[in-house]
């Protein structure tokens, strides 16, 4: 499995499932491409739901899987605000 690394503009997210497991997936705009991206691990897909369309950059790791979506496994975001700071970046530290 090759992990893979990008930065880009968020946009697009959509809760995909929610029970029993969290599935949300993102589109994420890169210089050089458009990324379908999914985060399933409960704790990042929540703060990902806090993220506004078009607005934030994120930095994220992860692999492709068998239908060419990035999976997310870790994630910052570059150009926080005041609120995701406090309610994104601060719970973040707990999980990873």
């Amino acid at each position: 499995m090759q992990k893979n690394s990008y930065v880009g503009v968020i946009d697009k997210i959509r809760v995909i499932k929610s029970f029993p497991s969290m599935l949300v997936r993102f589109t994420l705009h890169t210089p050089s491409a458009d990324i379908n991206c999914l985060v399933s691990k409960k704790e990042l897909a929540n703060l990902i739901l806090f993220l506004e369309d078009g607005k934030f950059e994120l930095a994220t790791f992860g692999h492709y899987n068998d239908r060419k979506q990035f999976v997310i496994k870790k994630f910052t975001v570059k150009n926080p605000d005041s609120f995701v700071r406090e309610f994104v970046l601060k719970p973040m530290t707990s999980i990873a």
